[in-house]
């Protein structure tokens, strides 16, 4: 029986996921341990997305077994596998646009402590608890991510990195497992993108979830990550530490020879310490 606290253990065994005549995962095989920050690397078009739609629920695999701590989650809705602490993040924030910031995060604590009709309507003691604890629960997340500025503020009136932000503290809010983060810089400013990789090392200190995170920023990337996986055409290049796979041959060939100037620039390839395996 899969249990739903602690880091989730995640394997993924032999998936093949095709589109028509476009095969988009190759017998894929990866593991990834409990608790730590892996990073999946690749060109456009390698299934990086389609890896993260197939462990969520998005998309069935044509063939191949995704295990949650044992348990094969194939025949399992995206709901039901919401309900293990699988949490999936998008690179388009699916916020509710006419909501506040408070209002948003007041949502989610709602989706993870529901309270029924009756109590809140008769204002019952525990019904009145529940509520103090969510909006506590709200305080912790805007202070812990900065939004006090923008907390009366709607979403639709906010930045593309601010959005990011407010979704990164709603997925604090539902206690995840396992989160998988698609792009989380995508379409943000480059100043915006420094500043959330400390937020995310943020997220990860205050859930303790096994975290996937399908980025194209490298340096960001090597900094925050225990284990990268690179992939291309569907397939799985080179798995491990962080470490070993900056100076594996063939994750350079792959995908990291593009990015070794960058990983120069920013030092993480002389300051990294040696990573853990997947």
């Amino acid at each position: 029986m899969t249990t739903t606290e602690g880091a989730a253990r995640l394997e993924v065994r032999d998936l093949v996921v095709g589109f028509g005549g476009l095969c988009a995962i190759d017998g894929l095989s990866v593991a990834f341990r409990p608790g730590t920050i892996t990073g999946i690397l690749g060109p456009n078009g390698s299934g990086k997305t389609t890896l993260l739609d197939s462990i969520s629920g998005q998309v069935r695999p044509t063939s191949g077994m995704v295990s949650l701590d044992g348990e094969d989650l194939i025949d399992y809705l995206p709901e039901d596998r919401a309900a293990l602490g699988v949490v999936r993040s998008f690179q388009d924030c699916r916020l509710y646009p006419e909501l506040t910031v408070e209002d948003t995060l007041m949502v989610a604590e709602d989706a993870r402590r529901p309270v029924g009709i009756l109590g809140p309507t008769l204002r019952l003691p525990a019904a009145r608890r529940a509520e103090v604890a969510k909006r506590q629960g709200v305080d912790g997340l805007v202070g812990s991510f900065g939004l006090e500025p923008f907390r009366h503020r709607r979403v639709d009136q906010l930045s593309t990195g601010t959005r990011r932000v407010v979704d990164l503290a709603a997925i604090v809010a539902a206690r995840p497992r396992l989160l998988l983060l698609d792009e989380p810089t995508a379409g943000i400013a480059q100043r915006e993108a420094e500043a959330l990789a400390p937020l995310l090392a943020t997220l990860h200190r205050q859930t303790g979830a096994t975290v996937l995170i399908v980025e194209h920023d490298v340096p960001m990337t090597v900094s925050l990550c225990d284990s990268l996986v690179v992939m291309e055409a569907g397939q799985v290049v080179s798995a491990g530490p962080t470490s070993e796979v900056l100076s594996d041959p063939a994750a350079i060939e792959a995908y990291l020879g593009a990015s070794q100037e960058a990983l120069a620039r920013s030092g993480e390839v002389a300051s990294r310490p040696a990573g853990r395996d997947l």
